[in-house]
């Protein structure tokens, strides 16, 4: 990476990604463009380091690891996403022999992933069940993850869905090398007049489990919010959320 592209990378709130013609037309309700996920493995990786996501969806993660020449390991729910993903990843023909996509229960992370083996984890969890409901910024139709029984997306409870999810982060932190990183692709949540500010919840779950919180990253997604409406008006003020976080944690070195 150049020093130009290293300052460029280094501002905190990142309006530049975008997803491509083809991620458009792909059929899932939360997808995050391989560009995003390329960048992190840019900065914390190099060539031939594992790069590992959980929660694959359709394998932008790996795609982006297959790209730029790491070993990869993703792990998706849906045998319909793993399909379509393993379909993008055939795609491309350089380093195809380095990537894994497994059809499983990201709960069973360490049946599939050895202990102190991974650089750099990047991943984008199920936005709790908010996909059940019409998006509120710009009343797009619900649509929901599927209808698996064990998906954390179909959690009803807010903080039985956040223990779920920090349980998996337990078992992603114990595959992490000393000094891997884990990124998380979160964003704030609300249900009518309760606010959930998913960020901060997980975080503090997180760092009692000796991760280190090391950075946030903005990730400013105004340009997908077409036909933006003032929510509440005239009665209660609410804010129209089009921006995520990107949560940058550290295992210690030591």
């Amino acid at each position: 990476m150049d020093g130009k592209t290293w300052a460029r990378y280094s501002i905190s709130i990142w309006s530049d990604i975008d997803k491509s013609t083809e991620e458009k037309r792909l059929d899932h309700p939360a997808l995050f463009p391989v560009a995003l996920p390329s960048r992190f493995i840019e900065i914390y990786t190099q060539p031939g380091d594992l790069v590992l996501d959980p929660f694959a969806g359709l394998g932008s993660t790996l795609l982006a690891a297959q790209q730029l020449g790491r070993h990869s390991l993703g792990i998706e729910l849906s045998p319909e996403y793993v399909a379509q993903a393993r379909k993008r990843l055939s795609s491309t023909r350089t380093n195809r022999q380095n990537t894994v996509l497994i059809c499983d229960d990201a709960r069973n992370l360490l049946h599939h992933v050895d202990i102190a083996t991974v650089k750099l984890c990047v991943t984008s969890p199920p936005y709790w069940n908010i996909l059940n409901q019409k998006r509120t910024a710009d009343t797009k139709d619900k649509r929901n993850y599927d209808t698996i029984d064990n998906n954390l997306g179909n959690i009803d409870n807010y903080e039985l869905f956040l223990d779920s999810l920090s349980e998996i982060f337990e078992k992603v932190f114990m595959t992490l090398v000393p000094g891997g990183y884990c990124i998380i692709n979160v964003m704030d949540l609300r249900k009518k007049a309760n606010f959930f500010p998913l960020h901060i919840d997980l975080t503090n779950k997180l760092c009692r489990q000796n991760y280190k919180l090391d950075d946030i990253i903005i990730w400013d997604r105004r340009k997908e919010y077409n036909n933006l409406r003032p929510l509440g008006y005239p009665y209660v003020f609410r804010v129209n959320k089009i921006h995520e976080y990107l949560l940058i944690f550290r295992k210690p070195a030591t």
